[in-house]
């Protein structure tokens, strides 16, 4: 196995089983099953992440998302594939594992909530062979850059959720691991602090080669802070791309026309190139918001012919502006039950 990957998924599927019981039977005594669910949480995954990379997994509640990051730190064992964290197998390596894995899941449940930051933190330490002089000075050093250094020996339970977030993030990092997992990792947290985060998960990518995989539902963090994205849908991966390069597959040629009224848009829809003509009311100013082809030849042909008709109609051409796509509009693309294709 090479180590030209942080992280690899290797054909991963996971499926699970639920069930719900009626009342016992007052006359036999027995449970009857009135619904049985499958649920194909992970289906037949292929994913690379390389060391020095922030890598994104996007998709919408229940898509996979985390299933797939609890495989990835040996928390849940696959029904078939591998995984493999710096070149070794997760499922025969796991003590190795998590002296190299980092995790934070959504919500408070990675700290113990009767002892204090400093405490947890010696005790996650502990687990994975940091000790001594070396986890107080790397413990301290956690609290000080989350900014819970005075909170350091107050009891858990006695802070906010906010400040839980901020201490299973400093649970991840005390082993300095090579792979960190972060499930929605600034839910709960102030502006300074998240920025904190993006910042410092930027920095050990790019400084010290370390990788990151990152799930969240706020596509500015992920733009922001991926270099490289997939979008999965129903436990499958639709797309795995760089994420400007993601955003110009999807970036639509939109442009819009501020005039000094709305004129007729058929004979603009007539014009060959042209994909679709809106009008933009309830604006200060009369628009249109025209989309062209991504071919550029036609696109700039349609483009010119637009602002033709415009000048023969005698309309003014106060401005004209393409709309930039996000993340957002790729990623509602993406997992619509119209899915774009690539």
């Amino acid at each position: 196995m090479s180590h030209e990957y942080a992280v690899e998924l290797r054909d991963i599927d996971k499926v699970f089983h639920t069930r719900h019981f009626f009342t016992r039977d007052e006359d036999d005594n027995r449970r009857r099953i009135y619904h049985k669910k499958t649920v194909h949480a992970v289906d037949h995954v292929d994913l690379a992440v390389k060391p020095g990379e922030v890598f994104g997994l996007l998709g919408r509640n229940g898509a996979g998302k985390t299933t797939s990051v609890k495989m990835m730190s040996g928390l849940i064992k696959p029904d078939s594939g591998e995984v493999f964290v710096d070149g070794m197998e997760v499922e025969s390596n796991r003590l190795k594992i998590l002296r190299k894995v980092g995790v934070v899941l959504e919500g408070t449940r990675t700290c113990i909530w009767p002892l204090t930051p400093l405490e947890n933190l010696a005790y996650f330490g502990n687990l994975r062979d940091v000790r001594g002089s070396v986890l107080r000075t790397r413990a301290e050093g956690l609290l000080e850059f989350i900014g819970l250094k005075d909170k350091m020996n107050v009891q858990v339970r006695r802070l906010s959720r906010g400040q839980k977030q901020k201490l299973a993030i400093c649970i991840a990092l005390i082993t300095d691991p090579q792979v960190i997992l972060l499930d929605e990792p600034t839910t709960g947290l102030d502006v300074q602090s998240s920025r904190s985060i993006k910042d410092k998960v930027t920095e050990m990518a790019r400084n010290q080669g370390k990788c990151a995989v990152v799930t969240t539902h706020d596509m500015s963090v992920a733009q922001e802070l991926c270099t490289r994205i997939a979008i999965i849908d129903a436990g499958k991966v639709v797309t795995c791309k760089p994420t400007d390069e993601l955003l110009d597959v999807f970036r639509e040629q939109r442009y819009e026309f501020r005039l000094d009224r709305t004129p007729d848009v058929a004979p603009l829809k007539a014009i060959p190139g042209v994909n679709n003509v809106e009008p933009l009311n309830g604006q200060e100013e009369p628009g249109l918001l025209v989309t062209y082809p991504a071919d550029q030849e036609l696109r700039s042909a349609a483009l010119y012919s637009t602002i033709q008709h415009l000048s023969k109609e005698g309309l003014v051409l106060r401005s004209v502006s393409q709309l930039q796509q996000t993340l957002e509009n790729v990623f509602l693309q993406m997992t619509s039950d119209k899915k774009a294709s690539l």
